[in-house]
């Protein structure tokens, strides 16, 4: 009976570490992200270098912080706008939307190694942030 009773408690305390070390997807976003890379394809005819800079520049400003699960910040400057987040698993895509504004989701890209990429087309062109957890 003692034995019995090891080998349960063994097995219990195996599968109780295999269960708290597996982690979601959800809370393996849980963070602060910053955009690392900017990529632009914008028509060069309407707009100058000096231009393109300054867009990719203020989109490295911009960065988000997941606070848990189902909560966001969008962080801009002097701006924190607070929003919900969902994963879908399905395409790995992050999607949030602002507090009663719940059935109109944005995009806000897709993970991919390790990275959340956002690709956005504007008048512009096209653009393409890579961020990563810090």
């Amino acid at each position: 009976m003692r034995r019995l009773f090891t080998i349960s408690l063994i097995l219990f305390t195996a599968s109780l570490l295999f269960v708290s070390c597996t982690k979601s997807a959800e809370s393996k976003l849980i963070g602060t992200w910053k955009a690392q890379k900017v990529e632009t394809d914008f028509d060069e005819n309407k707009l100058s270098p000096e231009m393109i800079n300054q867009v990719v520049e203020m989109q490295k400003q911009t960065y988000f912080r997941m606070i848990n699960d189902s909560v966001m910040a969008i962080i801009s400057k002097n701006n924190t706008h607070e929003a919900k987040w969902k994963f879908n698993k399905s395409n790995n895509s992050v999607s949030y939307y602002f507090n009663g504004m719940s059935g109109i989701p944005s995009v806000l890209g897709t993970l991919k190694d390790d990275k959340i990429v956002s690709e956005s087309k504007t008048p512009m062109g096209k653009i393409t942030i890579y961020y990563e957890k810090e």
